[in-house]
Order: C-alpha cells, then structure tokens, then sequence
C-alpha cells in the first residue's frame, strides 16, 4: 500500500476515534443524573480528612470536576427533611412547607413527621402481605414540585426517577411527587421497602437484591479503623466522655464487634449506625441502575442517593471522633467504588453527578467549653415549662404552649388574644439565657435583618411555630454525647457542592452560594423546567 494512502487511512481512523471520544465527553444530554447527599457532612471533611482519602474518591470529584468552596443552607432549622427538600425543590421551607423533620399539626393537635402518609401502606415484600394503613410514607406533605419532577414531566414519563437512601426522607422528597419509586431501609428486616405511593409490589430486582441478605453479612464483621489509628490525625482520642456507648460495650474505642453487639442494640436498626450502612446503600445503588436499566436509553434517568450512616455516627460520637473520621475514609472508598460502577455501566461522560449534603453539624458545647470556646446546652421542655408556668399566673392555669421543638414555640390562644398571648410570651423569652433573637410573623417584629432574610425563608404559614427561636452560637439542645445541627451559623449551614461528569468544567469558585441555586443549575444544564417554586440564580460559573 502507498505511504500516502496509510498516512490517510491513519488521519480517518484518528478522525473517527476523536469524533467518538467528543461525542462521549459532550452528548447533547447525559443519560443519568446522580444525586449524592452525604448526610451531615461538613465542606471543611474534604481537607481535614484529605490526606486518608483515596486518588479515586473525594479527590477525583474535585481534581476532575467543579468545587463550590462556599455553599450555604439560608433558612432555619439545617436539618434532614428540609435539607432534601430544598435541594431538590430549589427553594426553602418558606415554600415546599417541609419546615423541619417533624413539626406541631395544630389541625390534628399533634406533632407529625415530614413524610407520614395515613393514606398509604408500606410495601415490604413481594406481595405486600401487610397492607397496615395508618402508618407509611409518601410525598404528601412536600408542598413544591421538584427537579425530578420536572424532568418527568419534560420527557413525557419516558425517565426513571428513584430515590435511595436509609432514612425514608432521605429517598422520598428528593425522588418527587412523580417518581417511579423511592426505596428506604426497614430496621426491622434489613430490606429495602417502599410505599404503596408508589407501587403495591416491590419490583423483582428488588426481591432478588433483599434475598441477598447484605445487611446481615455486614452485621456479622468487626468495626475496625480502615486505616492504622495513627493515622487519624485530625480527630480526637479514640475513647471519650462526649461519645455514644452501644449497649454491652463499655467503652467508646475501636474495636466494634457488631456480631456480638447487634442482639442488644437493635438488630438490623444497628447498621445505619455505622459506616457500612453506606456499603449497603453502594450496593442498593448499584442493583437500582441495574434493575431499573438506568442510563440505558436516549431518555435522561435520574438516581438520588442519600448516604445517612455519617449522619448517625455523627450524632452519637461527634463531628472530633475517630469513628466519624474512619466513616469518611470508608466512605471515599464506597464514592471510588460507585464512581467506578458508573463508568463501566453508564459511561465516562455520560452522566451528570454532584454531591453535597443536607446540613452540617456543630460541635459538643462541653468540648467547646473545655476549649475557652463559647457554647452551652438549652433544654426545650424546662423553656416550655416555664413558658407555660409564667402565662398561667397572669391569665390562669392552662396549656399555653401547645408544642415547642427546638427552635418553634407554637401557642395555644384560646382562653385570650393571640396578640397580648405573644407579647408576653416574647419578654418572657427574652429574659431567658442563650436566646439571642426572635421572629413572631404575626407581629412582623424582628431586630436583624440579616436574620430577618433568613427566618422569612424558614416561615410556613400552616405548617411554622408562632414563634422561631434563635441561640446564642455554640448552644444546642440538651444531650449527653455525639453532636446535633439546626442553626443558621456556618456550623450547620456550610456543606460541600461537587460537580463532576457531563458537561461540567474543571474549576473552583469561593463566591457565595446557596443550597437553592442547585436545581436552577440542574434546569439550565438540562434545559429543563424549572420547578414552580425555584427562583435563585444557577450557579453561574459552571456556564462560564
């Protein structure tokens, strides 16, 4: 064969394999979106756990991808169902009406949960032999549309939408009102089970994945530092006053022997404990892309993730523990190994990942105390005790505090004027210790106005207390061990924001940002709706 023809045959070839690569690094659109919210996690666990963290986890996400430095939650209280809700919303409690993960229902004069659905039952198996109504779960209560519903509706149905996750908020409000399901974990069974919302079946894949028995087969290991101990460097001693104490274990120091320790500790409940309840969901992860034939068509699939074991080592051993910094470690390596599912079964450049979470969390007030930091503990029912105890000696004997959760105080005005009720119960408060700010719309009173923007975005009209509380930084309702979150200081408002995959340049950005600027980011990337109450900005320097 001539030279010249060889050199030409080599320049098509070349020509051919560069136009594939382009085609695969720029599709027109990716054929999965996957949502990862790492429950409670910090932004500052990306660099203080840097150096145990593999080449292939955090570090791919931010090395090849796009890190927003300074991402905020800009409401009250920085918790679990709020959190989903506005990610996924692209607006705030003020909005969806996901006010916290329960509030006061002054219809049912009752305290509710986010996602309770009467309506429904819960879906445990291949038959749903249990059809108990009264109790289950649905989107009910999520008073705004979603991303993921947008994208159901653009495509006219044709896009499977899933939510996973341990807890059920954690699948449900990010999976939306139009999704085909969303899988939560059953402490009862250790299975994935659903809501009749949904379907009245589990689908095959799913019977054939709870067959597997994962949970069980990580409840028969040993909790053990992933990495020699020494090299948790960033994190306290590994036994401490301030850490959860699992029943029949008298210290709070690695080792776990979870065979031994399961009986007496709740059984399957126990996974989500520790950080291999992140492993099992890596694995329901893998099954639902699989069963469900994600990422496989010309239709764009969208999987939600919510990893909730760092949410619950967290609370029960605190944002300095060795265990929370072996769960981060571990769950880099479950990101590698999701990450690496993701290109051998979608495709590098085929999908749209980001990960953030839905709060942060804030330090123990004794270890801030112990460091001549400021910080104390407020104890909710000794504030409504008093409360209630100061308004019966001036309008008689009576329950004037119908509910008070952390930061809502809701009242009960029916023996005089709501207005004289709420006065009185202001100066009431304003004498207590720790609280450094009140919001009373009824009275429109507040005194900062950077506080003022945040409370109005907290604010549901049927669903919010009369009264919002904020504390003193450093305060934190009354426990004995672990952490908690809730307020609007950085503690517990700023979380990581990584995007990585489709279409989504290398780069960095310090500027400000807020937790409802994702979905308006989703929707102009996508070029799909955006969802009725969604009115941020995109997060503009991924369009630069």
């Amino acid at each position: 064969m001539a030279p010249i023809k060889v050199i030409k045959i080599a320049f098509i070839l070349m020509a051919v394999l560069c136009s594939q690569y382009s085609f695969a690094q720029h599709n027109d659109k990716p054929k999965l979106v996957v949502g990862i919210v790492v429950d409670q996690m910090r932004q500052e666990y990306l660099y203080r756990f840097w150096d145990n963290y593999s080449e292939n986890g955090f570090k791919r996400l931010i090395r090849d991808g796009f890190n927003v430095k300074n991402m905020h939650y800009n409401y009250v209280p920085t918790a679990t169902g709020p959190g989903h809700a506005s990610i996924y919303t692209g607006s705030t409690p003020a909005n969806h009406g996901i006010v916290a993960n329960d509030w006061y229902n002054r219809e049912k004069r009752r305290p509710m949960y986010c996602a309770e659905d009467e309506a429904e039952f819960l879906v445990d198996g291949p038959n749903s032999e249990k059809k108990v109504t009264g109790y289950s779960r649905s989107p009910k209560n999520l008073k705004s549309n979603t991303i993921t519903d947008e994208l159901k509706l653009f495509s006219n149905g044709r896009s499977k939408v899933t939510g996973i996750s341990l807890k059920d908020r954690g699948a449900i409000f990010p999976a939306g009102h139009l999704a085909d399901y969303a899988f939560w974990y059953n402490t009862e069974s250790g299975d994935f089970i659903t809501s009749s919302y949904y379907s009245d079946n589990l689908p095959k894949w799913l019977n054939k994945f709870n067959k597997r028995k994962v949970a069980d087969s990580l409840l028969n290991v040993k909790w053990e530092p992933l990495l020699p101990l020494e090299k948790y460097s960033h994190s306290g001693p590994d036994a401490s006053s301030m850490e959860k104490l699992f029943v029949s274990k008298k210290t709070s120091e690695f080792p776990y022997d979870l065979k031994k320790l399961r009986k007496k500790n709740g059984d399957f409940a126990l996974l989500p404990q520790v950080p291999f309840g992140n492993t099992l969901l890596t694995q329901m992860a893998k099954a639902t892309i699989k069963g469900e034939k994600m990422g496989q068509d010309d239709e764009i699939d969208f999987l939600t993730i919510s990893y909730s074991s760092t949410d619950y080592v967290g609370h029960g051993f605190g944002i300095r523990s060795k265990e929370l910094e072996d769960t981060y470690v571990r769950i880099d390596r479950e990101l590698s190994e999701l990450l690496g599912f993701l290109d051998d079964e979608v495709g590098k450049g085929n999908y749209l990942l980001f990960l953030t979470a839905d709060h942060a969390a804030s330090d123990h007030p004794p270890f801030l105390e112990s460091s001549r930091l400021p910080g104390k503990f407020f104890d909710t029912a000794a504030i409504k005790d008093s409360l209630n105890r100061s308004l019966w000696k001036l309008y008689g004997q009576g329950d004037y505090i119908s509910h008070l959760d952390k930061i809502q105080v809701y009242l009960n005005t029916v023996k005089t004027s709501k207005r004289e009720v709420l006065e009185t119960s202001i100066a009431l408060l304003e004498s207590m210790e720790g609280i450094a700010e009140m919001y009373v719309p009824y009275l429109h009173n507040t005194r900062n106005f950077e506080i003022d923007k945040i409370f109005r975005k907290s604010y549901h009209r049927q669903n919010s207390g009369d009264i919002l509380l904020r504390f003193k930084p450093g305060w934190m309702p009354k426990r004995l061990e672990g952490t908690t979150h809730g307020t609007a200081y950085n503690d517990d408002t700023h979380v990581p924001m990584l995007w990585y995959g489709w279409k989504v340049p290398l780069g960095t950005s310090i500027a400000k940002h807020t937790i409802d600027q994702i979905v308006p980011t989703l929707s102009f990337l996508l070029d799909i709706p955006l969802p009725s109450n969604a009115s941020s900005e995109p997060i503009h320097e991924l369009f630069d």
